[in-house]
């Protein structure tokens, strides 16, 4: 049987957010809304290859989200949540994963997995 894998990425896409939203109170409402409402993708994609664990790719997102942004730890949980239970109901396994944060007019903040089973 030849195993199956599954590239998954969470955005919280701020290159779509609302022109007026403006200040930390503004930004921190709209980042736990994404990350509430936010979804989990399927993508074709080069495979992440940043960490190897699930726990580094949640200190990663920590570190820069939490600690960095200054922003609550829930804009972290949800999606990270919303991916254990993709992980926990297919039956999957974290492979790799990969982070990467709100760059201008480059990326918008996002982290990828790859699982397989």
């Amino acid at each position: 049987m030849i195993g199956q894998s599954l590239l998954l990425r969470f955005s919280y896409f701020e290159h779509d957010w609302d022109e007026d939203i403006e200040g930390v109170e503004a930004m921190e409402e709209e980042l736990l809304r994404r990350a509430a409402v936010g979804e989990w993708q399927q993508v074709d994609d080069e495979e992440p290859d940043e960490f190897s664990t699930l726990d580094e790719l949640v200190q990663r997102a920590e570190e820069v989200i939490v600690g960095e942004w200054e922003m609550p730890a829930e804009a972290v949980r949800l999606p990270l949540d919303k991916l254990r239970a993709i992980i926990a109901e297919g039956g999957w396994t974290f492979a790799t994963g990969e982070f990467s944060d709100f760059e201008g007019h480059h990326n918008d903040t996002e982290l990828m997995v790859k699982l397989v089973r």
